[in-house]
């Protein structure tokens, strides 16, 4: 999400300086009141502060706010926040100024990672006025509210935003940029939640663009198919403004459907159970893209077990005239690949390197990075309201990692962890919940009391810690099943609980799950019964399996779907696509990452979590026919 937001790092700014600029055009350039200063690099912030101080209103207002302008770009947001405390929002200051202090206070919040503040403030009745504004100024705030809908993963009414923008562009570039948004915003969108979010829907151009991501997305693993689609939608739509300029990724469909690979190696540890999973997962989607008549490539297949110098069997797999090789997925074997100074086959290894080496031309790297998960995870608890975290999770060296790599993720949205601990086997939870939440420094202060009162008959009730918002836990289902209980033994059954994948196990069992109520996590949506079209063939063949086992099956399958879409995900990074994993999408790297679903224990039962649309977005339907 966060990388939706910095495609147009400078957009607010430039606005802003628009805006400010009208402002003091029509203050007189004299010796009492200094003329229209517009902030530019030669501009700094001590300098517009001190012309601000010599100032009357509303022209001191204005020279503060360029200065703010500059804090906010520099992103030194204490800064800022201390330079907008100067402007005083009062009936007498003028309606374009008192519309950029507000946006410049939405801006703020938003980069502190408080997007429903920012969209508070954005919401604000001073921004209704917003039509007496210059257009690009317009197009700011909307952007503005855009990134806040982005953060919430409020989708649809993200788009909303840019295809208002669009009957005040004219520019072939701009509405090519604007389209090109749009389209990047709705195929970050989990399924399914474009759908719950339709009523929101009030125009012939959002209308549009929500079938349009509706039939890619029926689409998307049959490029044949999708480029077919594409072409129907143009001639229903033909006086949509896509009709006419296309997202340049969904351009480069005719592209991919020509230059798909088309002799494909597949290196995986057959004798191992994760290769093996794997494996059933990528020739289940290739024998699925079969039925559909869909165009496959030839596969060779290389066992990789035992091997522990992959090199050898990699120039067999290039001397076969591979196009593609896919594997391989023991993570020693992937860093011998990572180490070569050049790939003579672009290669998509199923596990990650080092993070710290320069990867080579044509090298992908997909999996199911733990760190994914942390951070969406911890984004679903930011969202929620939440600032301070304790953490959970069993003991080892593996596990401080996940607590290392949670505490400063969460440190740089602006949360605290204000509490750690580290679990064995069972006989040890309760003490571990008392540390966790301090239980055992209230136990121990009664204690000294009883020690110095002279009494016997002192009431004691333990308190925990009031200063932790959530408890953010990476358990398997076992583990969980009694830590829960045991958080509820203690008092702390009404702290929020976010945890990893590995607390579902895939089965549906409500008395089994029952313990694990209340447990919001994160999970592949292939193992929270998503509608992928795999889902009723695969499961007359493949047997009933844990959640670690599913979740490889859907590894494979994303990893036969991928190898038409690199191309794709390389050159459009905003672009992404629904996966039996999650949703996939490509770093800068050459790295996959996944945006998984959101989900939590009712009842025993698993319940998907849809984002939920303000209800001060909400509006009629002004729905038009095409």
């Amino acid at each position: 999400m966060s990388s939706l937001k910095t495609i147009y790092p400078f957009v607010f700014f430039t606005g802003a300086m628009m805006l400010l600029s009208a402002c003091t055009s029509t203050v007189p350039d004299t010796a009492e009141t200094p003329g229209p200063v517009v902030a530019t690099s030669n501009s700094t912030i001590n300098e517009l502060l001190a012309l601000a101080a010599d100032a009357t209103s509303p022209q001191a207002e204005t020279y503060i706010l360029q200065a703010s302008a500059l804090a906010l770009q520099a992103r030194d947001l204490d800064n800022a926040a201390a330079i907008l405390a100067g402007v005083e929002l009062s009936d007498d200051l003028p309606t374009v100024t008192a519309i950029e202090a507000t946006r410049q206070q939405a801006e703020l919040a938003l980069l502190r990672n408080d997007a429903r503040n920012a969209l508070a403030l954005a919401n604000n009745q001073l921004l209704e006025r917003t039509a007496e504004l210059p257009v690009d100024t317009q197009h700011a705030l909307m952007q503005l509210r855009a990134d806040a809908f982005i953060e919430l993963e409020q989708y649809l009414a993200a788009a909303r935003e840019h295809t208002r923008m669009t009957a005040t562009l004219d520019a072939p570039d701009r509405i090519a940029d604007n389209n090109n948004r749009i389209w990047q915003i709705l195929t970050a969108a989990p399924a399914g939640s474009l759908s719950s979010q339709s009523a929101i829907v009030d125009s012939y151009e959002l209308r549009g663009w929500l079938e349009l991501i509706n039939v890619v997305n029926n689409e998307q693993n049959n490029i044949e198919r999708q480029v077919a689609a594409i072409t129907r939608w143009q001639n229903r739509w033909n006086r949509h403004t896509a009709a006419a300029v296309l997202p340049d990724a969904l351009t480069f469909a005719v592209e991919l459907l020509n230059n798909r690979p088309q002799h494909i190696a597949l290196m995986l540890p057959l004798g191992d159970a994760a290769g093996q999973a794997v494996n059933e997962g990528f020739m289940s989607a290739y024998y699925h893209a079969v039925s559909q008549n869909q165009q496959v490539p030839e596969v060779e297949i290389f066992d990789t077990t035992g091997v522990r110098d992959i090199s050898d069997l990699y120039r067999q797999a290039v001397a076969l005239g591979v196009d593609m090789i896919i594997g391989p997925l023991l993570k020693e074997s992937v860093r011998q690949l990572q180490s070569m100074e050049q790939l003579p086959v672009p290669t998509l290894a199923l596990n990650y390197g080092d993070d710290w080496r320069t990867n080579p031309a044509g090298f992908y790297q997909f999996g199911l990075a733990p760190e994914d998960e942390i951070r969406q995870a911890a984004r679903m608890a930011w969202q929620a309201g939440h600032r301070n975290a304790a953490v959970l999770t069993p003991a080892g060296e593996d596990y401080r990692r996940i607590q290392d790599g949670f505490a400063e993720y969460w440190q740089s949205l602006g949360g605290q962890v204000v509490s750690r601990a580290s679990f064995g086997n069972a006989a040890g939870y309760s003490d571990i919940i008392r540390q966790l939440m301090s239980i055992d420094s209230s136990e121990a202060r009664a204690q000294r009391l009883r020690e110095v009162l002279p009494r016997d008959n002192i009431e004691f009730s333990p308190r925990r810690r009031q200063d932790v918002d959530f408890i953010f836990m990476l358990a398997n289902p076992a583990e969980g099943r009694q830590l829960k209980p045991t958080m509820a033994f203690h008092f702390v059954g009404d702290v929020p609980v976010y945890a990893m994948p590995a607390i579902y196990d895939g089965r549906r069992d409500a008395v089994g799950n029952r313990d694990l109520n209340g447990i919001t996590f994160v999970d592949a949506p292939w193992v929270l019964g998503g509608d992928d079209p795999l889902r009723t063939s695969t499961a007359e063949v493949w047997s009933q399996a844990t959640g670690p086992v599913q979740r490889l099956r859907a590894m494979g399958i994303d990893s036969f779907r991928l190898y038409a879409r690199i191309a794709q995900l390389e050159n459009f990074p905003g672009i992404r696509l629904q996966g039996a994993t999650g949703i996939l999408s490509m770093r800068e790297d050459g790295s996959i990452m996944r945006e998984l679903t959101g989900a939590h224990f009712v009842d025993g039962n698993i319940v998907v979590l849809i984002p939920e649309t303000s209800a001060t977005e909400s509006s009629d339907s002004q729905d038009e026919n095409p």
